[in-house]
């Protein structure tokens, strides 16, 4: 049977969503979570107040009570997208107003992501943001002809499998058709403290089609994730935001064609 079905759907988010979904840390100053008790609430950023059901430790795949998801407005553009939540946890301290802005340049085969994010509240924001960058290239299963660049020498504590997978200097290569229960999954080192490193390309030369993505925020850390529907690279950024501060990053995805390579 698919190992994807027979899980529950609130953990399969991760699998069966496709594109650039942003993740906060669980709590705006970091910890909310552990600190918040039964009953009471912790603040997650893009989502809201999220009420805690019991005194376990904070659980990335639960489905938490949202106690205020704050005020959400839209604004609809010829070529892009704005997104902002005001929110204000009387109950924790923390209030922000988040802006994510989608835009697609007009004649250009790019799509811009600009956030924003501003402390409106009397604690500092500490925490961190991440994007699952879930991707696929023409409908296509990760395998042969798949190769992920970074501006880096890649190093790693826990190569990806060998049969699945390698390590070639700034290169990640895929030897072997995903399938199954197939997983390839590294944590990725080796990058400076400048926004330098922080961009990545992926190429499918079976189907000429490749994307590179640049953030202009160096990275916290990175690694990679992938099994048989999607390539999803997942680059962390630090965010510290004193009260009445605001925070900007902007990453910008570039598609385009590569020369298919004979098998």
């Amino acid at each position: 049977m698919d190992w994807i079905r027979t899980r529950s759907a609130r953990r399969l988010g991760a699998a069966l969503v496709l594109g650039a979904a942003c993740l906060v840390a669980a709590g705006a100053g970091g910890s909310t979570a552990a600190q918040a008790k039964a009953g009471g609430t912790f603040v997650k950023i893009g989502v809201g107040a999220l009420r805690k059901t019991s005194d376990e430790k904070y659980d990335n795949y639960h489905l938490y009570e949202i106690a205020d998801g704050g005020k959400w407005s839209v604004k609809k553009h010829r070529d892009k997208l704005e997104l902002i939540q005001k929110l204000d946890d009387a109950a924790s301290g923390y209030a922000y107003v988040y802006r994510k802005e989608l835009q697609l340049p007009h004649g250009k085969t790019e799509m811009v992501l600009a956030h924003s994010l501003k402390n409106t509240g009397k604690r500092p924001i500490e925490t961190s943001v991440y994007n699952h960058n879930f991707l696929v290239l023409d409908g296509t299963t990760p395998g042969p002809g798949v190769v992920i660049s970074v501006p880096f020498s890649i190093q790693t504590p826990r190569p990806p499998n060998k049969e699945l997978a390698e390590v070639r200097d700034r290169q990640i290569a895929y030897l072997k058709i995903l399938q199954g229960h197939d997983v390839v999954t590294t944590p990725i080192e080796g990058f400076g403290s400048t926004a330098a490193d922080h961009e990545i390309r992926i190429e499918n030369s079976s189907v000429e089609a490749g994307v590179r993505w640049k953030t202009d925020r160096p990275l916290l850390r990175e690694s990679l994730w992938s099994i048989r529907t999607v390539v999803s690279m997942e680059p962390f950024i630090s965010i510290a935001i004193q009260p009445g501060a605001e925070f900007n990053w902007t990453t910008v995805y570039e598609y385009y064609t590569v020369p298919k390579v004979s098998q």
